[in-house]
């Protein structure tokens, strides 16, 4: 899957969706948001942001898993591409059904007791996407120099005392078709001008997680790179902020932001925890993620793919971007990626 051309963006969600989740290449296909309709438009619910955070844990354990009892069947309904758990406006957990298109027959309004809300997130896709001059800064374009596609710089780990740049697999290891010590550029060489030119080194892969495309779950596209002697780079953020060292996990109703290559600095809340989702990779690939977080669609864009989620105050590392839709952009929780590579961020 070298030299091929592809943008890259990737979302970052506390959601557990049940779908299929594509990886751009060479295009963006992520649009914003579908217009928002009528809390009760028939069976529908498009792009409503939760406005309550459940105040029972053990109401809202109970209703996670419902939802998990359920995905099976539910993944097996033409269009539905997810689920997840969220809050109503009064506090209430629901169970969340992502869908491809509105519409979807089939569809249950309770599921054991608890509300359904279904969420028209379109198909999603990973999303992979220039830093300037100075320091490296997180949040710019990236890219594995054998493929002309831009991801983005994620954030500086340190493992065993060293430092490394954090991305998704995707955006460094090429979907597993890379080896340790390939070069890593900055820009990503779809940021090259003419596009696809080389473009200058800032690293060399060191370790990424494998994504298993043979029915298996995943948890995380990751990957991490070593920093070239000689590359100056900065963790701060292009849109200024700098990352806290300690992670937090997302939870309903968290505002949370993040600098990617194409997005730059966007805002927004978690809108659902505990996703299962199928992701469709650019090589024709896809595979199932469970236990991310969800956002709304115009939280990530193609070229974004990799980038830090933090929370709006604090800055505290929530999860990694990596995939979306029109309607819905998704995340790895930071914890599982940060315990992979034994690593902190810096």
């Amino acid at each position: 899957m070298a030299h091929r051309s592809k943008l890259l963006l990737v979302a970052a969600a506390f959601v557990l969706i049940g779908g299929i989740l594509m990886i751009g290449c060479a295009r963006n296909e992520v649009a914003p948001n579908a217009p928002g309709v009528s809390e009760n438009a028939g069976d529908v619910y498009v792009s409503l942001p939760p406005r309550g955070i459940p105040a029972d844990a053990r109401v809202l354990a109970a209703a996670i898993a419902a939802q998990d009892r359920a995905t099976p069947g539910l993944l097996r309904l033409q269009g539905v591409v997810g689920t997840g758990t969220s809050a109503d406006a009064a506090g209430n957990p629901v169970v969340v059904i992502y869908t491809e298109r509105p519409g979807v027959a089939g569809l249950p309004q309770a599921i054991d007791g608890h509300a359904v809300r279904v969420h028209v997130s379109g198909k999603v896709v990973a999303y992979a996407g220039p830093p300037g001059g100075g320091a490296l800064q997180m949040g710019t374009s990236t890219g594995n120099d054998l493929e002309c596609a831009s991801g983005t710089l994620g954030c500086v780990v340190i493992r065993a005392g060293n430092e490394y740049f954090l991305s998704n697999n995707h955006v460094f290891a090429r979907e597993n078709d890379a080896s340790n010590g390939e070069r890593i550029d900055a820009p990503g060489r779809y940021d090259g001008k003419p596009r696809c030119s080389q473009t200058p080194q800032c690293a060399n892969l060191s370790d990424f997680q494998s994504i298993n495309f043979s029915g298996g779950n995943n948890t995380i596209d990751a990957a991490i790179a070593a920093p070239s002697a000689g590359r100056a780079y900065t963790q701060v953020m292009s849109s200024g902020y700098d990352p806290s060292s300690s992670p937090v996990t997302g939870a309903v109703g968290m505002a949370v932001k993040k600098t990617g290559r194409t997005s730059k600095l966007t805002h927004g809340t978690i809108e659902a925890v505990n996703v299962t989702i199928n992701v469709g990779y650019s090589g024709g690939g896809v595979a199932r993620f469970v236990g991310q977080l969800q956002m709304g669609g115009s939280f990530i864009r193609s070229g974004d793919s990799g980038s830090l989620m933090v929370t709006e105050t604090g800055e505290n590392p929530v999860g990694l971007c990596f995939a979306g839709g029109s309607g819905a952009s998704f995340a790895n929780p930071i914890g599982p990626v940060l315990q992979r590579f034994s690593a902190t961020v810096k």
